[in-house]
């Protein structure tokens, strides 16, 4: 399972006889604009999301990942106890059309002493990938919130050599707190990877404690693919560690 991490969602969502190549009239759409966005409003309260697949276990997917509600918001919250199963939404388009996820999400218990470095220690509270490219061999970034790793902190994954890890929080959220991101995912792509990205296949989630024997939780509301520019988390104003793999 700790192989095949990265590649979860294109197993999924890809390879499934659920999904089939757009016809023409769908593929010029997917040229054009095609936005985004996830709210879970639209699932009741209790239940796993429909609209996401499983890599894994369907009944581990759903006793980790379920809507929740807080003052009429409903949201995708993550409770995983020594748990790993990814799940992932598609959506094929151009990110040259839409750049920039957004996104708000909150972490609340972290695996003690996780490290996404290394494969032994490689759990996350909460991680966001946006999965490009091959449908056999996609080429992905996992934006993760981390125990131990510094925020700006960007190595090659432990598990996948196509994919690139990026910290954007460490640390709980204070209680009830939301944190709102933007990233510009194409600009990250090229700096991480050095050329230009293919088609957006679809984003994924990933709250995991297998490693370390432990517990993590978190919670995931209102994806938004969006247009225009936004910096780059990795351009040079920004300061990033730069890291090896343990």
């Amino acid at each position: 399972m700790r192989v095949t991490e990265f590649i979860a969602f294109l197993l999924v969502c890809v390879l499934t006889p659920r999904v089939a190549e757009p016809d023409a009239e769908t593929a010029q759409t997917l040229q054009g604009s095609t936005p985004f966005q996830e709210t879970f409003q639209q699932y009741p309260a209790g239940v796993f999301p429909s609209g996401w697949k499983v890599r894994g276990s369907e009944a581990t997917a759903q006793a980790v990942y379920r809507i929740a509600e807080e003052e009429g918001n409903r949201f995708l919250h993550a409770y995983a106890n020594n748990q790993d199963v990814q799940i992932g939404i598609e959506h094929i388009c151009r990110p040259q059309d839409y750049p920039i996820l957004r996104w708000r999400w909150r972490a609340t218990k972290l695996p003690p002493g996780a490290d996404e470095r290394a494969k032994k220690t490689n759990d996350s509270a909460a991680a966001v990938y946006v999965i490009f490219d091959s449908r056999l061999m996609p080429r992905v970034i996992k934006y993760v919130w981390s125990s131990t790793l510094a925020v700006g902190t960007q190595f090659d994954s432990p598990v996948y050599w196509r994919a690139k890890v990026v910290v954007l929080q460490r640390g709980p959220a204070e209680p009830g707190e939301w944190r709102q991101e933007t990233v510009n995912f194409y600009q990250d792509y090229k700096d991480l990877f050095g050329f230009e990205p293919g088609k957006i296949r679809g984003i994924a989630v990933l709250s995991d404690s297998d490693t370390m024997a432990s517990v993590s939780e978190a919670a995931y509301d209102d994806f938004m693919l969006l247009p225009g520019k936004t910096p780059s988390l990795l351009s040079p104003h920004t300061d990033p560690v730069r890291l090896s793999p343990m």
